[in-house]
């Protein structure tokens, strides 16, 4: 057990004995099962909550709580399963109908429930909860608080979605008062002082874009420094990146007040963070600005809404010319795809379509988004094409029982066979690139897009059918293909992906001759140019700090 496991389970039980006193206590009771879920003990933290809705079922946030839990255990075991049992999901459903019933208005409460709704694919109920928080957003003087994560899910609108994190934010009281440090950039021709802040120094999907950055880095321009957040998981990965940075600090046992006093401590000159109002991210402490200039980078696809960040880095693509009113943040624009990626990821030979569970010939259409992001118009539009051509499969990353179920009954509605959904199951990283070289067209989906997922398959040889939205996280898309030359494949219409799909199948020619200039063009299209991206992003550091 480590020693944060160790202070939260004995945190667990002096709320535990608190607790008999005032039973009723909703407060003390959630942190009762936050402690239980730090100190491993989830199923306890379940019960806790659950026992709450029983002494207090008219109250919301207590259903809230128990479906977030639910989830949560959902999510967890799906990682470690890929194929879960539906109990935790079916249960998070029936806590979030409780609290729609209770509060049917409340956007928090729509919100979360289209979430819920959206990861076992069932459309209906998402899409009526996503009208209703839409309608909700539209009364300018009503409070609007969706958090971060599923207002970039969910709202397609940027300023609607920038309202909804503000508000949140302003609830949360995750503030900061605006910049009050003393700048401590240094001098021309020394080094500038750069700190990363981030929970996801491990085996991740941040680490597998980033490692090639913080080794790029040039030492004599930049002093860097690691704050990690997170365990150390004894991976290859961790020890890369560990090698990576000048400094390594482990900041992940202090608390707000002792890790902001250890950032300070360095005199950093710009503090990025790589996690915003993601899982692991330190809100908090960056409220507590312990550098003069606080900017956010990759993790969180949007503005933070929070003075606690001066800066978002972004490019001109996902956030273009005129949309700086939706950030609370000054914009940062590199010269082209503001992504990282990094060019010594591993690159396997393709593994044998068989071994990945799909047929040897025809077309295997892929999207490993989180499901979650898998609306039900695209699915509509996925189905048009199998049910079109009878060689064509689609491949999903499902790891929900219950959303597989509901995915092979809309496939058998349109008359496609619902074998010809194939869904993936959990494999170690460089597995996970082998299989993917053997797709032959990745498909993007909307508000919230593939991100790492679109990066990865055009590192694999895949190229990507993207729609260009209206969000940050919804023109990531469109930013990868421009870097990776391929601009034709970024759309701008909905009716306009469907038939560049249609064609697509249709024309397995065009679809080779993609794929061709992704294998031939991998180490010279900017996306995968390490080197040239670490050299621009040395140049908009220092111009931030100066500036």
């Amino acid at each position: 057990m480590s020693d944060a496991q160790a202070r939260a389970r004995e945190a667990a039980g002096r709320l535990g004995a608190a607790l008999e006193r005032v039973p009723h206590d909703a407060r003390l009771r959630h942190e009762h099962a936050q402690a239980l879920k730090a100190a491993g003990d989830v199923n306890g933290a379940i019960r806790t909550l659950a026992a709450g809705v029983s002494l207090a079922p008219m109250e919301v946030e207590r259903w809230l709580a128990l479906a977030g839990l639910l989830m949560e255990v959902e999510l967890a075991s799906s990682a470690a399963r890929q194929q879960a049992s539906p109990s935790a999901l079916s249960r998070a459903i029936e806590a979030i109908e409780h609290a729609l019933a209770l509060a049917p208005q409340a956007p928090a409460v729509l919100a979360q429930a289209a979430m819920t709704f959206r990861y076992a694919c069932a459309w209906e109920r998402a899409h009526a909860c996503e009208a209703a928080l839409e309608r909700a957003g539209a009364d300018p003087g009503r409070a609007f608080v969706v958090a971060p994560m599923m207002a970039t899910a969910l709202l397609d609108d940027p300023a609607l979605q920038a309202r909804a994190i503000r508000d949140f934010v302003i609830q949360t009281g995750a503030t900061a008062s605006e910049r009050t440090a003393t700048p401590l950039v240094r001098e021309r021709g020394n080094a500038l002082r750069v700190g990363y802040l981030s929970a996801d120094f491990h085996e991740h999907a941040t680490a597998h874009l980033a490692a090639g950055l913080f080794e790029a880095h040039d030492r004599k321009r930049l002093t860097t420094i690691a704050y990690a957040l997170d365990l150390d998981d004894g991976s290859a990965m961790r020890q890369r990146l560990v090698h990576a940075f000048a400094h390594w600090r482990d900041i992940r046992a202090l608390d707000d007040v002792a890790a902001a006093a250890t950032i300070a401590a360095d005199a950093l000159d710009v503090l990025v963070d790589l996690k915003g109002h993601t899982q692991g991210g330190r809100m908090n402490l960056l409220a507590r600005r312990p550098a003069p200039l606080q900017i956010h980078y990759l993790g969180f696809p949007g503005t933070l809404g929070t003075p606690a960040i001066d800066a978002q880095v972004a490019d001109p693509i996902v956030v273009p010319a005129g949309d700086e009113a939706n950030y609370h943040e000054r914009v940062l624009r590199m010269p082209l795809c503001y992504q990282v990626n990094d060019r010594k990821r591993p690159l396997p030979p393709a593994a044998r379509r068989v071994d990945a569970g799909l047929p040897e010939r025809g077309l295997v259409f892929v999207s490993f988004n989180q499901t979650y992001k898998l609306a039900r118009s695209f699915v509509d539009a996925w189905l048009e094409v199998l049910r079109e051509h009878d060689d064509a499969v689609l491949w999903l990353n499902v790891p929900h029982a219950l959303a597989r179920e509901n995915l092979r009954a809309a496939a058998s509605e349109r008359g496609v066979d619902a074998k010809r959904i194939v869904f993936a199951s959990f494999v170690p990283q460089h597995e996970h690139l082998a299989r993917l070289r053997c797709a032959d067209l990745a498909l993007d989906v909307l508000p919230y897009g593939s991100h790492t997922t679109g990066s990865d398959a055009l590192w694999c040889g895949v190229p990507l059918l993207t729609l260009t939205g209206s969000t940050f996280a919804g023109r990531v898309g469109t930013s990868l293909v421009h870097a990776a030359g391929l601009p034709e494949l970024a759309v701008a219409s909905f009716d306009a992906y469907r038939d560049t799909l249609h064609a697509l199948a249709g024309d397995r020619e065009r679809i080779a001759e993609y794929k061709a200039h992704l294998d031939r063009e991998r180490y010279r299209v900017p996306l995968f140019d390490t080197e040239t991206f670490t050299r621009s992003f040395e140049v908009l550091l220092e111009d931030a700090a100066n500036g």
